[in-house]
């Protein structure tokens, strides 16, 4: 009797050690998992915090006909003040790359990603739009997931996630780069707040 109850606690430990490994050494994947192939849509939206590889991603997709007008959101946490100049540098950058200034479109007042998601379901509703393409950095792709599924649900409005070309991002090995490891824990620590925020 002692040795099956001592033989089903070694099953279970290491059951949960082989879990625990599964979890750790597939965070990267699981994270970016939600990214999707772009498709046609009315709208590309580039989220705050870009570091250029989303504005980067937004000039593919506009170039290849994926979406008419871009939308540039206020990073998050950025004071109100610069949020402005921040999407100032992008728009500079795509004007300059050959995007007509007509189609760009900001939202300086989203402050979050649930912010940016609200909003720009209101631009939507406001001008008639029906789909929209989001581009974000891998890592960040299932918290937008979540996010702008609940946001969007049903409002009658579809988006697609679309990941941008992340510089140091490896979801295999994302632990060995402090920029990957870093990623990984703050996106983490993102999906508890806006599960329990939300």
């Amino acid at each position: 009797m002692r040795r099956r109850a001592l033989v089903a606690w070694l099953v279970v430990a290491l059951l949960g050690a082989a879990a625990l490994a599964t979890a750790f050494f597939g965070a990267g994947y699981f994270l970016e998992a939600p990214a999707q192939r772009p498709v046609k849509a009315d709208l590309v939206v580039a989220p705050g915090g870009d570091n250029g590889a989303r504005a980067a991603r937004v000039l593919e997709l506009y170039g290849k006909g994926f979406a008419p007008r871009v939308l540039l959101t206020g990073p998050e946490g950025m004071h109100t003040k610069v949020r402005s100049t921040h999407q100032s540098w992008r728009a500079t950058y795509l004007i300059a790359q050959g995007i007509p200034e007509r189609v760009l479109l900001f939202d300086a007042r989203a402050k979050n990603s649930w912010e940016e998601a609200v909003n720009t379901l209101a631009l939507m509703r406001e001008q008639k739009l029906a789909s929209v393409l989001v581009v974000s950095d891998p890592p960040h792709l299932r918290r937008l997931a979540w996010v702008w599924g609940k946001v969007f649900d049903g409002s009658g409005k579809s988006f697609v996630l679309v990941a941008s070309d992340a510089e140091n991002w490896d979801p295999e090995f994302w632990w060995r780069t402090s920029v990957g490891a870093q990623a990984v824990f703050s996106e983490y620590l993102k999906l508890a707040y806006y599960w329990f925020e939300y």
